[in-house]
């Protein structure tokens, strides 16, 4: 049996094209030996990881996915309680508070310790003052995913073991590289997306924010695959879709599809192949 190991970026909202390439996983029935996940690829990793299928996720989020564009609160709201998100936190260090977002992830994972999941899950986090990785794989759940999330500036540090963690994306955006010697596949899926001119050519407050992060994310990501490329590659066609913006639900599964098709394709290649060296 081939061993496949299944890294999931950061991305926000456009992370939910996550998805749809766990379908594709469910529907070769193949249980992956190993996850790894930053940001909201460790949020839909644990999920996954804790035995919610592809099907029960999208399921989930097309529930909304007809409400309007500008009705983020509204959107969000029945997915996760994805509203209370979005709660300004007037005192600390950060805009941004995920408490009451996380109560919600965690009733659907239903489970408080790695040690739980049915899978096995890497959780990718850096510490703020060290400037180093931290991979989080046993003990509190709850905690690992909302250190990997915190994007700092946005969501404040999270303090495990004495460190001020911070969202693993500005360390390990898509942690492939951890789970390489572990699996006989690879499988690292990109979930950053592209963005497009504005119109006169200047970005706004909170696309410069955004998209400088995203900016750098893209530059490790290209110097890991240039020194060390996963098995598979997969990097879905999202274009022009905010961090926060999950009410674009139905866009990014259709935007993901394609991406989808090449999985489904490179997934049959490589099963194909090792099926004849045995």
């Amino acid at each position: 049996m081939t061993d496949i190991g299944l890294a999931l970026g950061g991305g926000g909202a456009k992370g939910l094209a996550h998805i749809c390439m766990l379908e594709v996983i469910d529907e070769f029935g193949i249980k992956p030996s190993c996850i790894a996940g930053t940001s909201i690829g460790a949020i839909v990793g644990a999920l996954y990881a804790s035995g919610v299928s592809a099907r029960t996720l999208r399921e989930e989020i097309q529930s909304v996915s007809h409400l309007e564009k500008d009705s983020f609160a509204d959107a969000v709201k029945n997915v996760f309680n994805w509203l209370l998100l979005v709660e300004v936190n007037w005192k600390g260090g950060s805009l941004l508070k995920a408490d009451a977002f996380l109560d919600d992830v965690m009733a659907y994972v239903r489970v408080s310790d790695f040690e739980e999941l049915r899978l096995p899950l890497k959780v990718v986090a850096a510490d703020f003052w060290h400037r180093d990785e931290v991979v989080l794989e046993t003990g509190d759940l709850r905690t690992a995913v909302h250190a990997s999330m915190a994007l700092p500036g946005i969501f404040e540090p999270v303090i495990v073991d004495g460190r001020a963690l911070v969202d693993g994306g500005v360390i390990n955006p898509v942690p492939y590289d951890l789970i390489m010697d572990e699996c006989d596949v690879t499988i690292a899926i990109d979930v950053m997306g592209h963005r497009t001119e504005s119109a006169g050519l200047v970005p706004s407050l909170p696309e410069s924010i955004f998209n400088t992060f995203q900016i750098m994310q893209k530059s490790i990501l290209r110097q890991k695959i240039a020194a060390q490329p996963p098995d598979i590659y997969i990097c879905p066609e999202i274009v022009d879709v905010l961090m926060l913006e999950f009410h674009e639900a139905a866009k990014i599964f259709a935007q993901a599809g394609g991406a989808a098709d090449q999985l489904r394709r490179e997934l049959e290649r490589h099963l194909q192949g090792a099926s004849r060296q045995l």
